[in-house]
């Protein structure tokens, strides 16, 4: 790396020098003759959503993640590890951290664990597959443990970590190479309003370094699971001061930035179950209104949905499958158990957000449940643009977005 902290840029040949096309073809023609493409996702045969809006326009979503598919935020997205093999994968399109504070959560294998259990089962044996961010192996394919229930906070790494292992991931991948695109990455983020306008501007300033990083941040408004801190999202006041303090944040680096390397801005929502918190969500939205003439709404896309709290798993001696902080084992509820809940906030969303020129435009990126490509398809079907994995995720690793791909549906 050069005195900057850049990564040196490739040095143009020559002009004078030149290439024979034809006899390099001639040289290697037994190696062009033999070789076999490497196999890539059958994209085409992937569903897509609707980018026609209902008057015939086509929706202008200002992030794009491509191939449709990514991790969402959870402790599979924890360490460097996690995150350069979630990078490293040709099926992601995106890659997103596990929640950060700006200076970490104290996390505690004994209160903060997960449990894999079969959806319709409210009750686990002994031999439930279970585990912590410390347990070992992390990945655990049992077929019949589609749902997953958690106590989890955030993660132990800050902010700042994860920058820094983001700049480690993108320097070693693409060092030397001419590489064009870059995924992005989806910094999931928690604190108070004003703490997540420092993030912001932490976010802004590494991608104004550094032109490799294609940075997102996700503001996650809805984990259940911290004791006398209900989710914000469900309360129309405190999420009215968290998109005021994201436009404030993104308003004053959308004048020193160009317009394509500012961070964009989403929020992670939690599962909704009336009319009126669809409402309430889309009335927020369209209030905070990007200060550039014709973007609309501040808020580039939404992820629906986080787990559904106060759910409870029990084991075969009717106590609490976890332990909790408030030492009562009930957590968030995940997986396939959550996944029509899920297919209906998308889809709801995706309905109010177009009736209104503000937010049309804002992305959903759908959670919940998919696990194969059918899942997949559903959650494309109803309007989510790209789709993320958590519980399955844990359940197979990285391969699962392979499978999903590749899988018929």
């Amino acid at each position: 790396m050069s005195e900057t902290g850049q990564h040196p840029k490739m040095i143009d040949l020559d002009e004078t020098r030149t290439v024979d096309i034809e006899s390099l073809k001639l040289q290697y023609a037994d190696k062009f003759a033999s070789y076999t493409p490497k196999d890539k996702p059958p994209l085409t045969q992937i569903a897509n959503p609707s980018n026609t809006l209902p008057d015939g326009r086509q929706r202008q979503y200002r992030l794009e993640i491509y191939p449709p598919l990514l991790n969402s935020s959870s402790p599979w997205a924890t360490t460097v590890e996690d995150l350069r093999g979630l990078y490293a994968c040709e099926y992601t399109g995106a890659v997103t951290t596990r929640t950060s504070l700006l200076e970490g959560f104290n996390h505690d294998d004994k209160i903060h664990q997960h449990i894999f259990f079969p959806a319709g089962q409210s009750s686990v044996s002994p031999a439930a597959p279970r585990s912590d961010a410390s347990a070992l192996p992390k990945f655990i394919s049992d077929e019949a443990s589609t749902s997953s229930l958690n106590t989890y906070g955030y993660s132990p790494h800050t902010l700042s970590e994860y920058l820094g292992f983001i700049n480690e991931i993108v320097g070693q991948r693409h060092l030397g190479t001419s590489t064009i695109r870059k995924k992005p990455f989806i910094i999931s983020v928690t604190g108070t309003p004003d703490e997540i306008a420092m993030s912001y501007a932490l976010l802004a300033n590494a991608a104004e370094m550094d032109e490799d990083l294609r940075l997102a941040m996700e503001v996650n408004l809805s984990c259940p699971n911290i004791d006398g801190k209900p989710p914000p999202a469900y309360d129309e006041t405190m999420l009215g001061e968290y998109l005021e303090a994201i436009s404030d944040s993104k308003s004053t680096y959308r004048g020193r930035m160009d317009g394509e390397s500012v961070p964009r801005v989403g929020i992670k929502l939690p599962p909704y179950t009336w009319k009126g918190q669809f409402e309430m969500v889309a009335k927020c939205l369209q209030a905070a209104k990007s200060p550039e003439p014709g973007e609309g709404s501040v808020i580039d896309f939404i992820t629906c949905t986080n787990t559904l709290g106060s759910s409870l798993v029990l084991n075969d001696a009717l106590d609490p499958a976890l332990a909790s902080e408030a030492g009562t084992g009930v957590g968030g509820l995940a997986g396939a158990a959550l996944h029509p809940l899920a297919l209906g906030n998308v889809a709801t969303f995706r309905k109010i957000l177009d009736q209104h020129g503000d937010t049309e435009n804002i992305m959903i990126i759908g959670v919940g449940g998919v696990e194969d490509q059918a899942g997949f398809a559903r959650m494309r079907k109803v309007g989510a643009e790209a789709v993320a994995c958590a519980t399955s995720l844990g359940r197979y690793g990285v391969g699962v977005f392979e499978k999903i791909t590749k899988d018929a549906p």
